[in-house]
């Protein structure tokens, strides 16, 4: 099969180009035109499929009570915004229903992720917060101090599919041991939910930490006389940052000045969605999460009678169209930071491009980002 566009995301510019496609790969990116074409779509723009790493739920749930048939439906919910690939995201939740989660993720990536967004491991955002304000909307009862047990516990439960941990460092008290030991075993580690003194952040990164969760909500703030977690986010140039680029998590000036400091290689944009993506403006009240959420026009969340945000609504498209047309993010950045570098922060090498030999993961876009197509192993997605 082969498909084309005056407008393929290539080497890093939108140029006329023609894609072959067989099985579930890229095997070829040709001039615009040079064979017949399947498909043509014209000046929209084709580009990797989208990426979001961060992600935690849609319609009423969350990963952290997933169930197989919750799992199957949210996977093919996500190809409607572009979203080729994804990371099953846990937060502060009770032990014990988390690793009966964690089970079904795990059974549900290997026996039967078989059609929709690919779900490539678990992120976990939770529960290793701090104690501080910075914690945010999770839930302190539900915290944990990690080391290499736990760990251990919850990578068995998802079958070994932990590949990406969030861990606030001041709460090792000077031990990074289990930082290193995330390293060993492959998986990459995060700064986030954290109070942490720049210096307390210099050293997790030494000892392998790589990443920082939803950069600026959730830490403690630049300051000129003590950079904190958002000036260490800024100053590592080796560190990846996420961003919730939709202007109310982050403020638009605020996510251009990340992405000045990040570059295109090393910006993040996710939506960090929750359990009330897919509902309408109103009032909730979710037992699990033991809270009433208000859920805004403006698509976020608030926990009930406070300013604490609780989680987006967004869709990755319509953050990407944000972030281009409003934040001013410049193109290649902004594309790069919702395809190739969520990969690489990952270690995963074969999706992310429009490249031979890649998966054959794509998404078609108009002007605004609204989603056009989207292929996934190859075939064109149909729910």
């Amino acid at each position: 099969m082969i498909i084309q566009s005056k407008r393929v995301y290539y080497e890093e510019k939108l140029q006329p180009k023609q894609i072959e496609i067989k099985k579930d790969t890229i095997t070829g990116v040709y001039p615009y035109d040079l064979f017949k074409a399947d498909k043509d779509y014209g000046d929209d723009i084709i580009m990797p499929g989208l990426i979001d790493v961060h992600n935690h739920g849609y319609n009423g749930k969350e990963s952290n009570t997933a169930t197989l048939k919750w799992l199957k439906e949210w996977s093919e919910y996500l190809p409607s915004e572009g979203v080729t690939s994804t990371l099953a995201s846990i937060s502060s939740f009770p032990k014990e229903g988390l690793l009966v989660a964690l089970k079904n993720i795990g059974d549900f990536i290997d026996n039967h992720n078989k059609k929709g967004t690919h779900i490539l491991g678990v992120y976990e955002e939770g529960p290793f917060i701090c104690s501080g304000k910075e914690r945010g909307a999770q839930n302190l009862d539900f915290q944990i101090i990690p080391n290499r047990k736990v760990i251990d516990e919850f990578n068995k439960a998802c079958n070994n599919h932990l590949i990406y941990v969030m861990i606030a460092p001041e709460m090792l008290k000077g031990d990074y041991s289990v930082i290193d030991y995330c390293v060993s075993k492959g998986m990459k580690v995060a700064l986030g939910h954290t109070g942490a003194m720049f210096d307390v952040c210099k050293q997790a990164i030494e000892h392998g930490a790589i990443s920082f969760t939803h950069t600026y909500n959730g830490m403690r703030g630049l300051h000129h006389r003590e950079p904190g977690v958002v000036g260490a986010a800024m100053y590592f140039d080796e560190c990846y940052a996420e961003c919730i680029c939709d202007g109310i998590h982050v403020n638009k000036y605020a996510a251009n000045i990340l992405a000045k400091t990040k570059g295109k290689d090393k910006l993040i944009l996710i939506t960090d969605s929750v359990n009330i993506k897919g509902l309408k403006p109103g009032v909730y009240s979710f037992r699990d999460k033991g809270r009433t959420t208000t859920i805004t026009e403006q698509g976020v969340g608030y926990i009930t009678g406070t300013d604490t945000l609780a989680g987006s609504c967004h869709k990755l498209n319509h953050i990407l169209d944000f972030a281009i047309r409003e934040a001013k993010i410049d193109m290649v950045t902004a594309l790069n930071a919702v395809t190739i570098n969520p990969m690489r922060m990952l270690g995963i090498n074969d999706r992310g491009l429009i490249k031979e030999n890649y998966k054959a993961d794509i998404a078609v876009f108009d002007d605004s980002f609204n989603n056009k197509a989207t292929y996934i192993d190859g075939k064109l997605f149909r729910k």
